[in-house]
């Protein structure tokens, strides 16, 4: 009999798992309450429900659910479902992390983050979110740590490359709104050497340096901006105040394109006009 109830359980457990891959969350739930109605000393159903309540955001439940299925094994690190309900655990903290930071409760979703990290300090998203955060809040340095960190985990990611460079690029706004014009410089610098294909790091740089006379570092700028994005904002319009009396055209068969091309080929840099 207990072996009968036992494998319709599991067979219940199956369906909630199969309709969970299909977004049926609410027949996922009817499906795994069964299974422990039928078989309520399966600690592994509890994760199911656990995993089940997530998808579905109710994130307290979910808790809930992990903080049984410990109760159930006992809090035994050797058991093979404990690793399994801190991955849980984690989810849950970052996915509840990822609704606050949506809905402004930083502080909260920082919290969150904080805990999911105790117990995985190698997932790169972790930090992304957290860098994410601090970044709302306007604590750009430790939104930089944050993406940084994320960086040396996943050091292929375009994304924290391109969250990084913002960073930089943020900070040059700032001195630039404050006309420390050569701080602005080197952050668009940092911006640009971290992701160069960003055309407006450009334009921004390329302004800064016209400010402080350095005309030829202006030309090599606006031009690489053109080059990567010709509509991007500023491009075409400061051309006749560095290139006076100059086409486009004869701005782009220069030799000062040329040269400022082969720099960006050399980056790998996908140029707009080649």
């Amino acid at each position: 009999m207990m072996a009968a109830l036992e494998e319709t359980a599991k067979q219940s457990r199956d369906n909630c798992v199969n309709m969970s891959i299909h977004e049926r969350l609410n027949d996922a739930l009817a499906a795994i309450n069964f299974a422990i109605q039928l078989f309520p000393i399966d600690a592994e159903f509890y994760l199911q429900r656990s995993i089940t309540y997530r998808k579905m955001k109710k994130f307290q439940q979910a808790t809930d659910e992990c903080l049984l299925v410990l109760d159930k094994i006992g809090h035994n690190e050797e058991h093979e479902l404990y690793s399994q309900v801190h991955k849980q655990f984690v989810l849950i903290y970052n996915e509840c992390a990822l609704k606050c930071l949506q809905t402004g409760y930083y502080d909260d979703a920082i919290e969150l983050l904080n805990r999911a990290l105790i117990y995985y300090k190698t997932i790169a998203e972790l930090y992304i979110n957290r860098g994410d955060c601090f970044f709302a809040k306007g604590n750009v340095s430790f939104a930089l740590q944050d993406y940084e960190q994320a960086l040396e985990i996943a050091p292929h990611n375009g994304d924290i490359r391109l969250r990084i460079s913002d960073v930089f690029f943020t900070n040059a706004e700032q001195h630039y709104k404050e006309k420390r014009y050569q701080e602005s410089s080197r952050e668009l610098t940092k911006a640009i050497d971290v992701n160069p294909s960003i055309a407006k790091y450009y334009v921004s740089r390329s302004r800064v340096k016209y400010l402080t006379e350095d005309i030829r570092g202006a030309q090599e700028d606006i031009i690489a901006a053109i080059l990567i994005n010709p509509l991007e904002d500023g491009c075409i319009e400061v051309l006749p105040r560095l290139f006076a009396d100059t086409t486009l055209a004869d701005v782009l068969g220069s030799s000062l394109t040329k040269n400022v091309k082969e720099k960006l080929l050399k980056r790998h840099v996908p140029l707009t006009i080649s």
